[in-house]
């Protein structure tokens, strides 16, 4: 078995797609692949049962799982973290951004008890806490290090731990860490299960922030371009119907997710803690993202936004 089918094997077997009718990617040219990670920054992904979509969504339980997936082509496109894909984009992959999976969408939290009695949130208090972050080319690493500076820190004055986001509440109920900062519903389900209390909310640390974004291969925007822009219509559909109709998208999204549907159900209802408006990739999203990663010393990117950005599928998509 090659390398390729391996990968995609494994992403069928670890991340719990068997029902999705998985597609031979050596035969079939007209079913998109497309990975994600069960977090609500990828609801989109319920553009599959909302429209019918012509996509196999794939399922995958880390970052580095989905990142080598993508850089061996076993899937045609992902949603992923902006600085993981920019990094992977550096390296030599030809693939390219088209359009913001959402804005906002996550939490630092800490464990029970840490916070006590007072609600004040004294940026110190982070000093010396070990918290888990699910990638150094995060969003995550970049909004923890914005939020630490505030207070004249830097990550070196915290232990950080790689975790993938699955592993985050149990970690935290066995003590393992402190605290962490990822994507939702991770935050609110620590919350809910009584483990964790917000510290901050990411948008409040940088508001309507981009974090992951939709990116295929240059090779796949170029023979199946058509295909891309029914797509991405039906992806902007599902991020109306997420907006308008929070409820019933929670009901779509325990397929996808797996998640308990109260429980997403309540993330979207709150103002503005994950949106899905906006989705246009701007050339200040893209240049706030690269200038913190050489600031925080994660990479330092001669990537322009025409580089890493097509607008030509949003455009169109938006038109019709």
């Amino acid at each position: 078995m090659n390398r390729r089918n391996f990968l995609l094997t494994s992403a069928l077997f670890f991340g719990g797609i068997r029902n999705f009718g998985f597609a031979n990617p050596q035969t079939d040219f007209k079913t998109l692949k497309i990975g994600y990670l069960p977090i609500t920054d990828h609801l989109l992904v319920i553009a599959k049962d909302f429209k019918g979509s012509n996509f196999t969504p794939i399922k995958f339980p880390s970052w580095v799982d989905l990142s080598e997936a993508l850089r061996s082509k076993s899937i045609d496109g992902a949603f992923i973290l902006t600085p993981l894909a920019l990094r992977l984009k550096s390296q030599g992959l030809d693939i390219k951004a088209i359009m913001a999976a959402h804005r906002n969408g996550s939490a630092l939290v800490v464990k029970k008890g840490f916070l006590g009695d007072s609600n004040k949130r004294d940026i110190t208090q982070l000093k010396g806490l070990k918290i888990a972050i699910p990638s150094r080319f995060s969003t995550h690493y970049l909004l923890l290090s914005n939020l630490l500076s505030q207070a004249n820190l830097t990550t070196d004055d915290v232990t950080l731990i790689d975790m993938a986001p699955t592993e985050m509440l149990s970690a935290l109920s066995s003590n393992s860490i402190d605290a962490f900062i990822v994507a939702e519903p991770f935050c609110i389900a620590a919350e809910n299960a009584k483990l964790a209390d917000v510290f901050i909310l990411s948008k409040d640390i940088l508001n309507n922030h981009i974090c992951c974004v939709l990116t295929f291969h240059q090779q796949i925007l170029e023979q199946q371009s058509q295909n891309i822009t029914a797509l991405v219509g039906d992806f902007l559909e599902s991020a109306n119907f997420i907006h308008n109709k929070p409820q019933e998208a929670a009901k779509l999204s325990n397929k996808f997710l797996g998640q308990r549907v109260p429980l997403i159900e309540n993330l979207l209802s709150q103002d503005k803690r994950v949106i899905y408006e906006h989705l246009k990739l701007t050339p200040e999203d893209i240049s706030h993202t690269i200038k913190n990663m050489e600031d925080f010393k994660i990479a330092k990117l001669n990537i322009t936004f025409e580089d890493f950005v097509d607008s030509h599928f949003i455009d169109l998509a938006g038109k019709a």
